[in-house]
């Protein structure tokens, strides 16, 4: 395929793809398709445009005026491990392409308003009580907040963060905000955290399977993108194919280290992906301001029976070998050739599998059923949420930055990531390209997810996977204290915020 037209399709198949929830009135955290007026626009523009995808994205405009801030500090406190959503790590153009790019973002946003965009480095849990306790003081510290999504959602209960929507020049139907995650963030018209493709982790971090390709090879498995494509891949398609790949390769009789297995994916943060894989809600949102549990629902249930199978009974799983076993681990066995897939964030593939000798494919995380509509998969918890303070005072400039920097961002970073990064350095053929594409264009990210604030269902997956209790007894023991959770994330978009 030719390399301008494979990103202009990826391009306008991330435009088209609609948002996958909507928030208004009562609402659950589960994906939908949706389509708005302003994406449509945007297609049309890039259908016009050369079959170059950087320029087909110049077409679509951030609406942000002609502006000077007289030298202004636009201040991002963001987390050390991403620096790259901010500044660039070298602090100039060294050669390395991500890096490169995010500096021209940023001299391009100081010469355009006359700013200095200003870094500072924060570590996850510390940043965020760092700038509760600079809002409890009143001091204007930073313009835009891009701290540990789970950890954060404290932050915005406490009241600390703007509405989004009442920044000038935010729009959040524009593409560099993923429609499929902000359709679920918005109730009431309100968003204190959001996601935006200014921060790179949030494609770095998206949960994937990978598999190895020449493992299944031997065993005549050659058409696990036909699966994808044609909506078969599920967790029915996982369970089969994993245990078909296990072999007793050291004679034991059990399974133990020094076989084959089929299937790696560690009891831990992995797992609260799966809700959203699924499309299974956990709660629902009213306007009245209560919240309903609805995680014993039959389709949970059977995403629950289905899971225990693949990761507690299958004899393909490598959990089989240790219960505990961690990612890193999963990651050294599938390097290694002993595991045919295992889950993890698209990080991965630019990192540590440049140096397996195999070839490996790139695939979404499956769907509970062939019934299903999409594909859908989340980042990790600890990806930058979006947040401004309400300290922050210069909101024109809140606004102004943070749309034109996402817009660029969306313009020239992400392709540079997409493209270069992953889809040359990481993918090894033109379908994990394809495959990429379904697996960005599935983000959804809801409202539970985001403010789960290791307070909600999503991250208590692991233990709901290994356990034995049913699930309407697993959820009767938590309903309590989660729908009071999400209590005060309602009330914090229906009233004034919990303090």
């Amino acid at each position: 395929m030719n390399h301008n037209t494979r990103i202009t399709a990826a391009l306008l198949a991330a435009l088209t793809l609609a948002g996958l929830v909507s928030c208004g009135g009562d609402s659950a955290d589960t994906p939908t398709v949706n389509t708005d007026n302003a994406v449509t626009a945007a297609v049309t523009e890039a259908e016009t445009a050369p079959m170059d995808s950087l320029e087909a994205r110049k077409l679509v405009s951030d609406d942000v005026p002609e502006l000077d801030f007289g030298g202004k500090d636009f201040r991002i406190f963001y987390q050390k491990r991403y620096t790259t959503d901010a500044i660039s790590p070298d602090g100039k153009e060294s050669g390395d392409v991500l890096n490169d790019a995010v500096y021209r973002r940023n001299v391009s946003m100081e010469e355009r308003f006359n700013v200095k965009v200003v870094g500072i480095e924060g570590e996850e849990d510390a940043m965020v009580s760092t700038m509760m306790k600079s809002v409890a003081a009143g001091d204007d510290t930073c313009e835009l907040f891009l701290g540990h999504t789970a950890l954060s959602g404290k932050a915005a209960l406490s009241g600390y963060f703007r509405n989004w929507y009442e920044i000038p020049y935010i729009d959040f139907e524009k593409p560099w905000f993923p429609q499929s995650t902000i359709e679920q963030l918005r109730i009431n018209d309100r968003m204190y955290m959001a996601m935006s493709d200014m921060c790179i982790a949030f494609a770095s971090n998206t949960y994937c399977v990978y598999y190895n390709k020449a493992m299944l090879a031997n065993y005549d498995i050659t058409n696990i993108y036909d699966l994808v494509r044609e909506g078969k891949w599920t967790i029915d398609a996982l369970a089969n194919i994993s245990k078909e790949l296990y072999q007793d390769l050291n004679g034991s009789g059990t399974a133990d280290k020094g076989d084959q297995f089929g299937f790696g994916s560690p009891y831990s943060s992995h797992c609260a992906t799966w809700p959203s894989a699924c499309a299974v809600p956990t709660v629902e949102f009213h306007e009245d301001g209560t919240v309903t549990s609805v995680m014993a629902s039959e389709r949970a249930a059977t995403m629950t029976e289905k899971l225990r199978e693949l990761y507690g009974v299958n004899v393909g799983s490598y959990l089989h070998v240790s219960t505990g076993a961690s990612e890193d681990e999963m990651e050294v066995e599938f390097m290694n050739g002993n595991i045919g897939f295992i889950t993890n964030g698209l990080i991965l593939a630019e990192t540590v599998l440049r140096d397996v000798t195999f070839d490996y494919g790139i695939i979404p995380y499956p769907k509970l059923d062939e019934a299903q509509e999409s594909y859908y998969t989340v980042p990790g918890g600890s990806v930058s949420c979006f947040a401004t303070p309400v300290t922050a005072a210069d909101t024109e400039l809140v606004g102004a930055l943070s749309a034109a920097m996402s817009r660029e961002s969306w313009v020239s970073v992400l392709p540079t990531y997409y493209d270069i990064v992953l889809k040359v350095k990481g993918a090894r053929d033109e379908a994990s390209v394809e495959m990429l594409d379904i697996i960005l264009d599935g983000r959804a990210v809801s409202t539970a997810y985001m403010y789960d604030s290791f307070s909600g269902y999503h991250f208590k997956m692991a233990d709901l996977f290994k356990g034995t209790k049913e699930i309407a007894s697993f959820t009767k023991s938590l309903d309590k204290s989660i729908v009071k959770h999400y209590e005060k994330v309602i009330a914090l978009f229906y009233s004034d915020p919990i303090e």
